[in-house]
């Protein structure tokens, strides 16, 4: 499991992870389940109020073992590159970056305009590609991880899908050509199969199981253990192969 490869690291020295919109209700479950098994986490995002709102939600969690490390802004100032930099230096080894592609964070969930979101859904792409960029020699030293997600987050009132569609295959391009110039760097693509938290349900109609996957467990288990095979590749949660290769 997950356990077993973060403590493999902890035998050298600190499991560290970076999580892009760290805000949004999927980046929020994977520090979750990162901090259970004692990585630490250096949570970005743009929103001061939210990422304050997790930081204490974190802190009152019991049976975490790792370190949450908040950062706030945006991933194209140099200043906050620096700061996750250092962060990743003084607290231990860069194993793994999670980008969230295609996730809002609150309050931009309810954007009243789909130009709006689409304008987000861009951003949510390329601003975290400049600190790709800074961190990709401290993860090709640990023949890290990076882990794309383009998760259901994307799909809240944009018409036809089409922003989402368009997302996706940059998120898939962007995988496959960081596997082909980083060879060393497991790269991969998911969509974790997931469910809209906010979307409308019932007492009556409680959402099926079936629907409610974990997501926050699955990144993580990919973020620690997804096999060099699957670099440059783009998975569905619903794959049998990919359902067995997320797992040690």
């Amino acid at each position: 499991m997950a356990d077993s490869q973060a403590s493999a690291y902890q035998d050298s020295a600190q499991p560290v992870v970076l999580i892009t919109r760290v805000g949004s209700w999927i980046g929020a479950e994977a520090a979750v389940h990162f901090l259970k098994r004692g990585v630490t986490v250096i949570g970005v995002g743009s929103n001061p109020d939210r990422i304050s709102e997790l930081t204490s939600a974190l802190a009152k969690m019991s049976h975490n073992t790792g370190k949450f490390i908040p950062c706030v802004g945006v991933l194209t100032s140099p200043e906050l590159q620096d700061q996750i930099v250092e962060h990743i230096k003084s607290e231990g080894q860069l194993i793994a970056f999670v980008h969230n592609v295609g996730a809002y964070e609150p309050p931009n969930v309810q954007a009243s305009e789909p130009i709006e979101q689409w304008e987000a859904l861009q951003r949510s792409l390329l601003e975290a590609l400049p600190m790709a960029h800074r961190v990709r020699a401290l993860l090709r030293k640990q023949k890290g991880r990076v882990v794309n997600v383009a998760s259901d987050d994307a799909l809240t009132e944009l018409p036809n899908h089409v922003a989402l569609v368009a997302i996706k295959t940059a998120v898939n391009m962007l995988t496959a050509e960081l596997a082909l110039v980083e060879p060393s760097i497991t790269s991969l693509a998911v969509h974790p199969g997931i469910r809209l938290p906010f979307a409308s349900t019932s007492a009556s109609h409680p959402p099926s199981t079936d629907q409610l996957q974990p997501a926050g467990e699955l990144i993580v288990d990919l973020a620690l253990n997804a096999k060099h095979s699957m670099s440059g590749q783009f998975f569905m949660y619903s794959e049998p192969d990919f359902l067995k290769s997320s797992k040690p």
